[in-house]
């Protein structure tokens, strides 16, 4: 399995070892070919310079690849701190004065780097302390220990605010997958959270019993991610976004809309998704509900009813109608009605986490990404929070 060697490929250096070993692969084939009496030598000494061939391909590749990571490495340095978490650094970028109040730590959708909601971060951060960080191997946050595990990185969270100074108490406000992980961290560190604010979270059911995408679509994405992750390594990968930021599709409107608020670190984050580490971490985190491997990591990453006490819990999802979403996949009559019932049900899952839950709907006409459709409206969601918070004090 190629999971094996997801510590090796992530590295930087990676795609030269690859190259190297290959080699020696076909170097070995040579010299075997040379000393031996068999009559298959001819055929041996053909394919060990057909491997050895290959061998220099990849290696001039991985080499350009290596460059390019450096290069822009120096254009784009870190803009907050990395922080030695247990033998790897993770990045933390943390700004503002808490006020007294709790400190806003802001946790992006799929397993994307810290800079995605760099506009609410900046948005609020004159108000009260904030925080964005990159989860190993995305951003400028090593690759770190693999497998990639949400109760994994709840752990590195906890460790990475506690040697950076961070002391809380912490309002996890996270998006989507991002969400998984703040439910996480607040069911683990409760005497650290104040509150959680989960916008559009994913709840493991999402994945599992999903009657349309379920389980997979992430074994799909887990491809995807291994196949982008070889691609980086020897220098073959070109980045999609620009083509489809231009598509008229709902995707390409939403990445116009990133484009247009995160401007201003576009660059760095562009340079930071070039690295191989971001890719197979990527497959690796969606891992955790494949198959033979979530009945074994879910229990450990499910959120129970009840399990964050009386813990103030937002859930803010969008009240849309579930027919925009699941009528264009084709489904037959039933089948489509079952999917809009697991997905009215599914995204109100966490209302059920603690006794202090309440319900928030976006404003109408925005969908599962309206932090960057309504930025504003987030924005006020989590100052009204934290006045809240601080009143009550």
């Amino acid at each position: 399995m190629l999971n094996t060697f997801y510590p090796l490929l992530a590295h930087t250096w990676g795609g030269v070892v690859i190259a190297v070993a290959v080699g020696a692969i076909g170097w070995a084939l040579l010299a075997w070919g040379r000393r031996s009496a068999s009559p298959h030598t001819g055929l041996a000494k053909l394919f060990g310079w057909v491997v050895c061939a290959a061998s220099a391909l990849l290696l001039v590749g991985a080499v350009v690849s290596v460059i390019a990571l450096m290069r822009l490495g120096s254009q784009h340095p870190p803009p907050g701190e990395r922080v030695d978490v247990g033998g790897y650094r993770m990045h933390i970028l943390a700004e503002g004065d808490a006020r007294g109040g709790p400190t806003v730590i802001w946790i992006p959708g799929a397993h994307a780097q810290g800079l995605a909601l760099h506009h609410l971060h900046v948005a609020i951060r004159n108000e009260t302390r904030s925080v964005l960080f990159d989860r190993p191997g995305t951003g400028w946050s090593d690759p770190g220990p693999f497998p990639r595990r949400t109760a994994t990185e709840a752990d590195e969270l906890a460790t990475l605010l506690e040697r950076a100074g961070e002391h809380g108490p912490f309002v996890l406000a996270g998006h989507s997958y991002g969400g998984l992980l703040a439910a996480n961290f607040a069911r683990r560190y409760p005497e650290r959270t104040a509150a959680v604010v989960l916008l559009d979270a994913s709840p493991p059911d999402a994945f599992i019993y999903a009657p349309v995408y379920g389980a997979g679509a992430l074994e799909q994405l887990v491809r995807d991610g291994e196949r982008e992750g070889l691609a980086k390594l020897f220098a073959r990968w070109s980045d999609p976004e620009p083509a489809m930021a231009e598509s008229d599709t709902e995707i390409g409107r939403i990445l116009r809309l990133q484009n247009e608020l995160l401007a201003d670190v576009k660059p760095a984050m562009d340079a930071n998704r070039r690295r191989p580490a971001t890719s197979f971490a990527h497959a690796s985190i969606f891992r955790e509900f494949g198959a033979g491997t979530v009945t074994a990591e879910v229990p450990d990453i499910v959120v129970y009813d009840g399990e964050l006490g009386d813990l103030p819990v937002l859930v803010v999802i969008p009240d849309e109608d579930p027919a925009a979403i699941i009528d264009p996949l084709g489904l037959d009559e039933k089948a489509a009605a079952r999917a809009k019932n697991f997905f009215q049900r599914a995204r109100v899952r966490y209302l059920e986490v603690s006794t202090d839950t309440r319900l928030i709907h976006t404003p109408p006409g925005t969908g599962h990404n309206y932090p960057y459709e309504t930025p504003d409206f987030v924005v006020e969601v989590v100052r009204g929070l934290l006045a809240e918070l601080r009143a009550s004090e």
